[in-house]
């Protein structure tokens, strides 16, 4: 067995990126924006004992892999839960994995090192987004099922009870803010995380 984590970033594409933030951003900046974001998080998960896969068919986040070092997972099925079921497969030769969402701005290595050490103490961490989403599940146990989309917290949480599952909900704003709205954007401009200031300096 690797004694790694896989860590696995879905995203679907970079045509049309963060469409609901649209009112406030043009496509360009959007998807710059994006491409900053999975900079970030890459950056801050990325050490020797991480394995880090841009899950997409995406010819773009190709390239952006292969810049960022990173390999890329091009699955054989369509929709994320399916994609996301397909890369699990590969849990099995790892010591734990972490399927992050892409849109987290205020990820660090701190906070990535802080979540990768307690993976390793728990079955299942989950984080919750304030739409009912989960920007990140991570675990020890084998988990084969994958239910994003609309309240998928709560069907995460119905499912590990089911499976009985011993999970952990995550409550650090790291993990659980993401930049998906207008009022997102606005949080966001106003408590800025370094890289953006950095963008911008």
């Amino acid at each position: 067995m690797n004694r790694k984590k896989i860590i696995g970033i879905p995203i679907k594409n970079l045509e049309d990126p963060m469409s609901r933030l649209s009112e406030v951003l043009t496509k360009d900046e959007r998807v710059n924006i994006q491409k900053e974001l999975i900079h970030n998080i890459v950056k801050s998960f990325k050490n020797n004992d991480h394995e880090i896969y841009l899950i997409s068919t995406n010819k773009e986040l190709e390239i952006l892999a292969d810049i960022l070092n990173v390999k890329i997972f091009k699955s054989n099925s369509a929709g994320l839960n399916n994609e996301v079921i397909e890369f699990s497969k590969l849990f099995s030769n790892y010591d734990g994995w972490i399927i992050c969402h892409a849109d987290l701005p205020y990820l660090t290595k701190h906070f990535a090192n802080i979540i990768s050490t307690e993976v390793n103490e728990n079955e299942i961490l989950i984080a919750k987004s304030k739409d009912n989403g989960t920007p990140l599940i991570a675990g020890t146990v084998n988990l084969n099922k994958f239910l994003f989309g609309k309240n998928s917290f709560n069907k995460h949480i119905e499912y590990l009870r089911e499976k009985k599952y011993v999970y952990k909900q995550i409550f650090s704003t790291e993990f659980t803010f993401e930049l998906d709205d207008a009022d997102d954007y606005k949080k966001f401009i106003q408590n800025q995380p370094r890289w953006f200031r950095k963008l911008n300096a």
